[in-house]
């Protein structure tokens, strides 16, 4: 969300930071019928995984 966007006057829930945990509960928001928005400081989603990055790290599942 930019800067210069303005939130509706109401809403059931603002969730604080777009990591796994945020964007999880607000699918589980949306999907009950509430209202909520995401306020993220970074400019991308992803929260840890955001911030850290490792160039090179490669993870084998």
């Amino acid at each position: 969300m930019n800067s210069d966007e303005t939130l509706p006057t109401m809403l059931d829930a603002v969730i604080v930071g777009a990591g796994f945990a945020g964007l999880y509960m607000l699918y589980r928001l949306r999907e009950h019928g509430f209202s909520a928005r995401i306020l993220e400081a970074g400019d991308g989603i992803g929260g840890t995984w955001y911030w850290n990055r490792y160039p090179g790290a490669r993870c084998d599942l």
